[in-house]
């Protein structure tokens, strides 16, 4: 079970799920018999992109043992020794690496192969330098979480890029990007939030630290907000005639989304933050499950 923790197994198996549903609710719906990755071939470069998700999990948590303690959540070093800890970034990197590497260079997509190195240099570089500098490390988690969830598409859309369905498959998959996007920066300053009394104690500049819990408030309003409009436009503009896609964002997107503003507001406790990193978690997976619809 520690294990499992250490690697976020929830937020993998979140990961695995959002590349499955593109996969069969817009690619091969789109493309057809031109997809170029096999079943084979696209479960592989799944399992790459997890390996060095989970190894850059690890490798997070073996540099922030000293914060972690402090917030009381430390794994490594008490529950997982050190050494043990970086043995499995180490494996669980390389792995990834390769083989993801590996199955590009086989499809004759070389070039997005090397995406994977420039990921797991970017989280160790993360949990080395650039999450303790303000809104940078945050910046970075987000972007990553939107380049992660249309990693695998890329193959697809450049090998069928002069294909009539290729611009609305684009613009549907920037909207999830982009979903994704904000939904990722808002967990990662909710989760500063929480851990406000450590980041402060180890100079760690977050918004929090830095621009106080009052004003982080408001910008995770202000992302929240914005995560409102943004899914009121599209499930008009995609599902204007489809009631139940458009009864499922009402429920399971747009009211929890309303219900985490009005608790951001209302947040004054640890016990208040943790109520919305996991409403939060549940409006990624309820997002990721919209992903049905357009099958």
């Amino acid at each position: 079970m520690k294990y499992l923790k250490l690697i976020r197994f929830q937020n993998l198996v979140a990961m695995a799920l959002i590349q499955y549903l593109i996969r069969y609710s817009l690619l091969i719906p789109t493309y057809g018999e031109k997809v170029i990755l096999g079943d084979a071939a696209f479960s592989l470069l799944v399992i790459s992109i997890l390996l060095i998700a989970a190894g850059g999990y690890v490798i997070n948590d073996y540099f922030d043992i000293q914060v972690d303690t402090a917030n009381d959540k430390v794994l490594v070093g008490r529950n997982i020794k050190r050494r043990v800890a970086l043995i499995l970034h180490a494996f669980f990197t390389f792995t990834g690496v390769v083989l993801g590497f590996y199955i590009s260079y086989s499809v004759g997509y070389t070039i997005l192969g090397v995406i994977l190195p420039i990921t797991a240099y970017t989280l160790w570089m993360y949990s080395l330098k650039f999450k303790r500098r303000l809104f940078i490390g945050n910046f970075i988690i987000a972007k990553l979480s939107s380049v992660f969830t249309i990693f695998l598409a890329l193959f697809e859309i450049f090998a069928n890029i002069y294909h009539h369905g290729t611009v609305r498959l684009v613009a549907i998959l920037c909207v999830y990007a982009l979903f994704s996007f904000i939904c990722s920066l808002m967990h990662e300053v909710i989760k500063d939030s929480k851990s406000f009394i450590g980041d402060k104690k180890f100079n760690i500049k977050t918004l929090a630290t830095e621009w106080g819990i009052a004003r982080t408030k408001y910008f995770l309003n202000g992302l929240s907000l914005s995560l409102v409009f943004m899914v009121i436009l599209v499930s008009f503009y995609e599902f204007s005639e489809n009631l139940q896609a458009l009864s499922y964002a009402a429920a399971a997107v747009i009211s929890p989304l309303i219900v985490l503003n009005l608790w951001i507001y209302k947040a004054q406790e640890l016990s208040d933050y943790n109520k919305i990193a996991k409403l939060n978690k549940f409006i990624i997976f309820t997002g990721i499950l919209s992903l049905y619809f357009f099958i």
